[in-house]
């Protein structure tokens, strides 16, 4: 408890860095809306996932090399430059910068967070930090999800202003946090896999990887669909404060079921579960787009719920595939690539659709991909047994966005 409450400065910077960063993303729809075609916009948003995409590995390096709690630093001082480019004004450079800035301000904070409490959580307390950490997080989202209906009503450069605020109280409040241990060593050069060492290893453990690899993808998608869309309805409706907690109860969904899916997953049949996963996540988001008051939250919460499902029984399944244990590293890192792309593709596709359908059409066919996905995996795991296993042998599965970053 002593070791928890000497990294409160910590625990504060991420309420803090996830407020002011959900809010800029939140807005980036709504104010590139004004200056610049809508579906402009979706490929700039999609574009700055791209980059950050691209940019993953090295980011990586560059953490290790320097530390984490130094470009943690960083990183929020980014931030705050793009902020600082919304107070001059709202234009088509200063919206472009800030986009710019915000792609770097992202980049470092999920590996340095991740990577800063590997380094300093003790023996056998690894899973209080990392629980802190995602409840730290999800709080700081679910204010600036409260708070957004107020602030998209801001003038620009108010709203430029704020989030400078914000983001220097959160690098205040990571300078205060204790000095990260030394940086991790690489890894050694035989550690490393090539292209086609990867390819082999995922489709040794298919259908299972193949799968998990398209859900986070067509995850992604839709949840980057939602915060595209969403916005721009909140902007446009005059009584959608509503809106603005549905966007929160994607990550509140997760904070409810904590691990009672992990364990239906070491209980019941795993094809059974990801079969009625995917086909609820698949069906809540064909009607979410059609239900802009209380409906959303519930259908959000299904959604998620479905999401959760197939995705806890998944990951249950690939582990027991993995007899070797030689490749997580590897998989781990071609499942976030997927789950980036997704990141990048939802926004894309929500810029072209808003305008030609939309927006609860925007929304109800982000369910045609997981639809898909849950084609593909009938096909895939037909005649293959999906058993159980013990619950000690199921390892923490890792956290999936519900929002940028």
């Amino acid at each position: 408890m002593k070791k928890l409450l000497q990294f409160l400065p910590f625990w504060l910077f991420m309420v803090l860095f996830k407020f002011a960063g959900g809010l800029h993303y939140s807005l980036l729809s709504t104010l590139g809306e004004r200056i610049m075609p809508l579906w402009l916009v979706g490929l700039t948003v999609g574009g700055s996932a791209l980059g950050q995409m691209l940019l993953d590995i090295k980011a990586g390096s560059l953490l290790d090399r320097f530390g984490y709690k130094r470009l943690l630093q960083l990183t929020t001082a980014l931030f705050a430059l793009a902020g600082m480019s919304l107070a001059f004004g709202l234009t088509t450079a200063t919206y472009l910068l800030s986009v710019f800035g915000s792609t770097f301000g992202w980049l470092f904070f999920g590996p340095g967070v991740n990577a800063y409490i590997l380094s300093q959580a003790p023996s056998g307390g690894t899973g209080k930090f990392i629980s802190l950490r995602d409840v730290s997080g999800s709080a700081g989202l679910v204010i600036s999800c409260a708070v957004l209906p107020v602030v998209i009503a801001l003038a620009p450069h108010q709203i430029g202003i704020l989030l400078v605020i914000a983001f220097m109280c959160a690098f205040a409040a990571v300078s205060l946090s204790p000095t990260d241990s030394k940086a991790m060593r690489e890894r050694s050069a035989s550690r490393v896999q090539t292209y086609a060492q990867t390819l082999a290893a995922v489709r040794r453990m298919n259908p299972a990887s193949t799968v998990l690899l398209l859900l986070n993808f067509v995850a992604a998608m839709f949840y980057g669909t939602i915060w595209f869309v969403v916005p721009l309805v909140i902007s446009q409706q005059a009584h959608a404060g509503l809106l603005g907690w549905g966007l929160g109860v994607f990550d509140f969904t997760v904070v409810v079921l904590g691990f009672s899916l992990g364990t239906l997953a070491d209980k019941i049949d795993r094809r059974t579960l990801v079969f009625f996963g995917l086909l609820l996540f698949a069906c809540s988001v064909a009607l979410l787009g059609w239900n802009f008051g209380w409906l959303f939250l519930l259908f959000g919460f299904l959604a998620t719920t479905g999401d959760e499902m197939a995705g806890v029984s998944l990951w249950s399944w690939l582990h027991s595939l993995d007899h070797e244990h030689a490749h997580d590293g590897t998989l781990a890192g071609v499942l976030n690539v997927g789950e980036d792309f997704g990141w990048t593709v939802g926004p894309a596709w929500a810029g072209f659709a808003y305008g030609l359908v939309g927006p609860s059409w925007s929304i109800a066919l982000a369910a045609v991909p997981i639809a898909f996905t849950l084609c593909i995996f009938l096909v895939m795991s037909k005649n293959r047994g999906l058993t159980s296993v013990a619950p000690t042998s199921r390892p923490r599965k890792p956290h999936k966005r519900r929002h940028r970053g």
